[in-house]
């Protein structure tokens, strides 16, 4: 049972890796938001503000430009905020990207981002550890599901 289930495992590890290299970054989108400052408070909000944004983006990739108004909206229910869409790259090792950018009040903060689309809303994330501003730490809910799915 145990060797049927590390199979399995090895498949949907395969295909993933397929799905996400066919993604490509052709129509992807980056999420990014910075705090106001490094605060505990700032960077909870930060968090709250990139859940309000993720919520308020269209299903649709082409939509996003047209939803601008409502995801800022959507922001500034938090805090105060400006949202623009940029080209920005987390490493110079990826390719640019068009990037939902968020700046929260001064934006002196620790920042969070994301992949946006490409069939990949909120697959990974990416954020800065506080008080360690080398360190990030890479977020993936779906591998997780499925290693919990297979008691690993």
């Amino acid at each position: 049972m145990r060797g049927l289930r590390f199979f399995l495992l090895i498949v949907l590890c395969a295909a993933f890796l397929c799905f996400a290299s066919e993604a490509g970054a052709e129509g992807s989108w980056y999420l990014r938001v910075i705090a106001r400052n490094d605060s505990i408070e700032a960077q909870e909000e930060k968090l709250r503000v990139r859940d309000a944004v993720t919520a308020a983006c269209p299903a649709d990739a082409a939509a996003l430009p047209f939803s601008l108004h409502d995801i800022e909206k959507a922001a500034e229910s938090i805090a105060p905020c400006r949202v623009e869409i940029r080209s920005w790259t987390p490493d110079e090792a990826l390719p640019a990207a068009l990037t939902l950018y968020i700046t929260v009040g001064e934006g002196r903060g620790h920042n969070c981002w994301g992949v946006l689309y490409a069939d990949s809303l909120r697959m990974a994330q990416a954020e800065e550890i506080p008080g360690e501003p080398e360190r990030v730490e890479f977020v993936w809910p779906i591998w997780s599901w499925i290693l919990h799915l297979f008691g690993l």
